[in-house]
């Protein structure tokens, strides 16, 4: 039989290295500015929830366990800041990018659905609670993405490009 309160230290460690990931993945993008500056204003504005993410994780992990030490296992190696503008992504960069954004939406969505059911089947409420908010956000950026994705495309496509966007 497991520990519930391990099963759910380790779905939490997991978690927070996956918000790792989402932050390299949008630093990445905002740091190639893209020709639409609403894709870019959005990319950065989810960089900063995913910051915020990573520290509600933290918090849920130092409620469970104070002596977990997910800063020293991760150490903050992000950026003071964020330059854009370097850099500009060609639309055929873009579009990959976003499609790619996309997936790993999805797959945060999945884990974060798993981490819910977890938190609520061992009596972590704020646990729940704090990990239903994050859903919600990568929820409502893999919403955006999708409603923006058309648009990214018959940019690239109007500029030459192929339709072989995904390969």
């Amino acid at each position: 039989m497991t520990d519930p309160r391990e099963d759910m230290l380790r779905a939490l460690r997991d978690a927070y290295a996956m918000e790792r990931d989402a932050e390299r993945l949008l630093g990445n993008h905002a740091t190639r500015s893209t020709p639409d500056p609403e894709v870019n204003a959005r990319i950065e504005a989810h960089l900063t929830e995913t910051l915020a993410n990573q520290k509600s994780l933290a918090s849920c992990i130092d409620r469970i366990d104070a002596n977990d030490t997910i800063q020293q296992t991760f150490p903050d190696d992000s950026p003071a800041a964020i330059e854009t503008g370097d850099i500009v992504q060609t639309p055929d960069e873009v579009v990959r990018s976003l499609v790619n954004l996309y997936v790993f939406k999805h797959q945060e969505i999945a884990s974060y659905t798993s981490l819910i059911a977890i938190a609520e089947a061992n009596g972590f409420f704020e646990t729940k609670l704090a990990c239903e908010t994050i859903a919600l956000q990568q929820i409502a950026m893999a919403d955006w993405l999708l409603d923006h994705l058309p648009a990214a495309t018959k940019a690239y496509l109007g500029q030459g490009g192929s339709a072989a966007l995904t390969g």
